[in-house]
């Protein structure tokens, strides 16, 4: 091999070399990445250090028994609150419609929202499946039992105070404003911290949908 042919090898590797590590490196700066725990906290988004199973319970949503089990196969993001709120209820459903609105298609359509009533005296499966669809026709409304959703609540850390056997039917009530994200397997994941900002959710959402 003559030594002109054996320079143009070698400045052939080299350069061969020099295009696959800027190409790895170009591939490295610009690939989506999930955000990290910093970053989630950063915009409003705790995520549990170990996801948590939660606890059988069996609810109503509209005509059909709603358990832990409907929580599989899907992402879920869960509000409690109840239909007679007058002001942080309707804020934050229209917070999370716009959220919604705001994802892409492909991760929408692994995402269910869903207000469950603390409230589910005056809050029944019509009146919450005919409250959220107010807000985003593909949301969700659960009631039922009052100590089922008061253990829910417990294990999702959305603490509520019940109102039980109450004289005065104009009562409100105080609840958590935090959101619960639940995981395809069902079990609580983290949770959206108020006040909730519709780009950060969606931001959030998408990272954890695509990267989890």
């Amino acid at each position: 091999m003559s030594n002109n042919n054996s320079i143009r090898i070698t400045v052939a590797s080299c350069l061969l070399i020099v295009s696959m590590v800027a190409g790895l490196f170009v591939y490295s700066t610009i690939s989506p990445k999930e955000l990290t725990a910093e970053e989630y906290k950063q915009i409003g988004f705790y995520k549990l250090v170990r996801s948590r199973q939660i606890n059988n319970f069996e609810l109503t949503e509209g005509d059909r028994k709603f358990s832990n089990n409907d929580l599989k196969g899907s992402w879920d993001v869960l509000f409690l609150g109840f239909a007679s709120c007058p002001d942080m209820c309707p804020m934050t459903m229209k917070k999370m419609s716009m959220t919604n609105n705001s994802l892409s298609a492909e991760t929408s359509s692994k995402i269910n929202f869903r207000m469950i009533s603390v409230d589910p005296v005056r809050d029944t499966p019509e009146k919450m499946q005919q409250y959220v669809e107010a807000f985003n026709p593909s949301f969700t409304g659960i009631t039922g039992n009052i100590e089922v959703i008061y253990k829910l609540a417990t294990d999702l850390t959305l603490p509520f105070v019940p109102v039980v056997a109450s004289d005065n039917t104009n009562y409100d009530m105080d609840h958590s404003m935090n959101l619960a994200v639940i995981d395809p397997n069902g079990n609580y994941f983290g949770f959206f911290k108020s006040p909730h900002t519709p780009e950060n959710m969606a931001k959030v959402l998408e990272s954890i949908v695509s990267f989890n």
